[in-house]
This record gives structure tokens, sequence and C-alpha cells, in this order.
């Protein structure tokens, strides 16, 4: 009953022709292997945009909307939690969505995973093993949804 948000951001699809990874206006990579871990994918047009992490110490304010306007758009289509493969955009979501939250005038409190966390909870990974207590937005509601 898990509804995850793949966010796959910009590198990991773009540039296309270089990077030839899935189709970077409509993948199904992210969404496949949600299912194959036993969740349901949550479909949003912000999971293949840019999370704002590349000009983040430079205008960070634009930066933190990018971040806000794709956690607003997962959570309003239903996600209890987001995931990413990308180190950067994990940052970006969960480290500053406080600040996020506040460019795009919402509460958000969407837990956010790094995907080698998604993965782990699904093999049955305890909390302290993925240190999902680092985290700044407590994924507690993440694991009252999944027995681990």
């Amino acid at each position: 009953g898990l509804k995850v948000a793949p966010f796959y951001g910009c590198h990991i699809l773009r540039p296309a022709d270089v990077i030839g990874f899935d189709d970077p206006e409509n993948p199904h990579s992210f969404e496949d292997l949600i299912v194959t871990l036993g969740a349901e994918p949550v479909k949003y047009e912000g999971r293949v945009k840019c999370c704002g992490f590349p000009i983040l110490f430079v205008k960070e304010g634009p930066a933190n909307k990018m971040a806000g306007l794709q956690l607003q758009e997962a959570v309003n289509e239903g996600a209890d939690v987001m995931a990413t493969p990308c180190p950067l955009c994990h940052i970006s979501l969960d480290t500053y969505q406080s600040s996020a939250a506040k460019e795009v005038e919402k509460d958000l409190h969407l837990p956010v995973l790094h995907l080698p966390q998604l993965i782990g909870l699904a093999l049955g990974f305890k909390k302290d093993d993925l240190g999902l207590s680092r985290h700044m937005v407590s994924a507690d509601s993440v694991l009252r949804k999944i027995p681990v």
C-alpha cells in the first residue's frame, strides 16, 4: 500500500543522446522497479524535472521553489514518500525541504528516500541500518506503512 513518487531528476535522463537511459520525457524504469519492490508508483510531471540543486548555492530562493513544486505535486498526487537515485536530489528534496516548503507556502512533510534505502526497506533492512534517522524529514510515516 506504500505510494512512492519516483524522482528521476534531470541528470539521470539528460542529455538523452549521451546517457541513453530510458525515455527522458516519459520514463518507466523507476516505476517498474517500485512495482517490483511491492509498492505503488505515483505518476506526476515533476518526476523528470530538476530539483534545483545545481543552482542552490547561487539562487537559493528559485532553487528551493523548484524543489517545493516537485514535492508539492507528489503530495497532491497522493505520495507517501518520494525516492530518488540522485544523492544531490536527495539533499535538495530532504535537507532543504523546510526552505522549499516556505517558497511554495505549503506544509510538505514528505519523506524522501535515496534509492538504496527504498530497496533496503523492501528487503527487510532495519531503519538504523539504512540511516533513516539522519533524514531531516522523518521517515517514520513510511515505516508505519510497511512491515519492517
